[in-house]
């Protein structure tokens, strides 16, 4: 039986929760600032992937969400802590702490 006195930090009704992902960079402002230079225009921009040596844009990224999708080596992600996370080989709690997204003491 589970224990009533529980509240998941990632429940969004928990009111002392931990992660905010409204407080995660905006796509157009992280995705430049990682040195991946954006191409194009539209909500899907081209990108050389950092997750290969790519000599040919073949990184798309969606600038409203940060979704990202390499075309050549399958690297994907749906916003900028699912790239971070990829990128530095970090946890969802340390990542989220590095962008500004994680209030309080981790659990």
């Amino acid at each position: 039986m589970p224990r009533q006195n529980s509240i998941s930090p990632f429940d969004p009704y928990n009111p002392r929760r931990q992660f905010r992902r409204e407080d995660l960079p905006a796509p157009l402002t992280y995705y430049p600032g990682e040195d991946v230079k954006l191409f194009g225009r539209g909500i899907w921009r081209s990108a050389r992937c950092v997750f290969h040596c790519d000599h040919n844009p073949s990184l798309r990224v969606n600038v409203q969400t940060g979704a990202f999708k390499c075309m050549s080596c399958g690297a994907h992600g749906g916003d900028v802590l699912d790239f971070h996370r990829k990128r530095y080989g970090m946890g969802f709690v340390t990542a989220a702490k590095d962008l500004g997204a994680w209030t309080g003491a981790a659990q």
